[in-house]
């Protein structure tokens, strides 16, 4: 598959997208055949996406110290160690917290109390946070995150991705699903690929190949 194949094709699902009032993801889906995706085949990867998600989404922070003062001014939803604990008493308020966030960050010293108190809760969702430096600079960690897809296969042999919103160019778009296409291709031969999409939210899907 080849950006120049692809960008037609979004420029078609573009033009077949219905109004709303809300800003349309737009999506590629993947369908496969004859592979194990619960053995051999199974996708579980994070996708940066090269030109961008084209939208916000929240980001968690599990922080100490200074960590924690300074990604208070980039995050809504940063808790330190001791709150960690806290919420680990009660499951239903640790749920709560996770479906906030997309994706989360962590002090590298907290990822052993995360795993264990919080990993029932993160791990079948997706979410187990990325470990940052506390040196690091906040903002470009979050900004890496924010842009960074899961690429997961459940029990049916495809998968649907996010690579964007509909106001960003068909040029970027490709670049983005060319991005997917090749992790994807990395576990899944392309002999395995029996037909990608594109779509936005609410339209029409359009066959790639």
């Amino acid at each position: 598959m080849e950006k120049d194949q692809i960008k037609p094709k979004i420029e078609d699902a573009l033009s077949k997208r219905t109004e709303r009032k809300f800003k349309q993801s737009v999506e590629v889906i993947f369908n496969f055949s004859d592979v194990n995706v619960e053995g051999e085949h199974k996708l579980n990867l994070n996708v940066q996406l090269p030109r961008g998600r084209g939208k916000d989404v929240e980001v968690g922070v599990f922080a100490d110290g200074d960590m924690n003062v300074r990604a208070k001014k980039v995050s809504k939803h940063v808790l330190s160690k001791s709150e960690l604990e806290e919420y680990a008493k009660d499951k239903r308020e640790m749920r709560k917290f996770a479906g906030r966030c997309y994706s989360f960050i962590a002090q590298p010293d907290l990822m052993a109390t995360i795993g264990k108190s919080w990993g029932i809760v993160l791990g079948p969702r997706g979410k187990m946070p990325q470990p940052v430096p506390p040196n690091a600079n906040i903002d470009d960690a979050m900004e890496k995150v924010k842009n960074t897809v899961r690429v997961k296969t459940k029990k049916m042999p495809n998968v649907q991705v996010p690579v964007g919103t509909e106001d960003m160019t068909p040029d970027d778009l490709a670049e983005n699903i060319m991005a997917v296409y090749t992790a994807v291709e990395r576990v899944i031969h392309v002999d395995h690929i029996s037909s990608v999409y594109v779509k936005t939210t609410m339209g029409e899907a359009v066959q790639i190949w």
